[in-house]
């Protein structure tokens, strides 16, 4: 190939639980540029922090059983600006749902309705112990993943899971 790419991605893998790097591509070529894609780029994470929201939820008393009704949020839930407007993937709302169908299926509201009842400082504490480091915004958003974090934090969290619980 002689053309240059138009963009940069990374990878990152590890073994769980002793956190060993096995690779690591923080860009195409480190003689065009330094900046390790994988260890200082931010990025947020969208539905990828979900389990850790969910994994606090558990602490808190819920189960994979539980029920949470997904409906719209606008005006009907305490600490919700009124111009903030979030929905799910697909615009609709499933209505009473399990807390184990709300994580599978990704569910937005289900998430943020969640996030409000075992609280975002709560739910942040929680990132912290499984390795989150950056700063996260204190709100509902962060039930969406609304946080600027590295692939390093993001991955090292996601270690936990298959560490039973121990970080790597």
């Amino acid at each position: 190939l002689d053309q240059e790419p138009s963009v940069e991605s990374a990878l990152l893998s590890y073994e769980t639980p002793s956190g060993y790097v096995r690779s690591m591509i923080g860009g195409r070529d480190p003689r065009i540029s330094e900046f390790n894609r994988a260890v200082q780029a931010k990025r947020q994470p969208g539905s990828a922090f979900k389990p850790i929201v969910y994994t606090a939820a558990l602490d808190k008393g819920y189960t994979p059983a539980s029920i949470i009704i997904d409906s719209p949020v606008i005006g009907s839930l305490e600490g919700v600006p009124d111009k903030w407007k979030p929905k799910n993937y697909g615009g609709h709302f499933a209505g009473p749902t399990t807390f184990h169908k709300a994580l599978t299926e990704s569910r937005n509201i289900v998430s943020i309705k969640i996030l409000r009842d075992i609280g975002v400082d709560y739910a942040a504490g929680y990132a912290r112990r499984f390795g989150v480091e950056s700063p996260l915004n204190l709100d509902l958003s962060l039930a969406l993943g609304s946080s600027a974090i590295s692939l390093e934090e993001l991955v090292r969290a996601f270690g936990v899971f298959p560490g039973g619980g121990v970080r790597p």
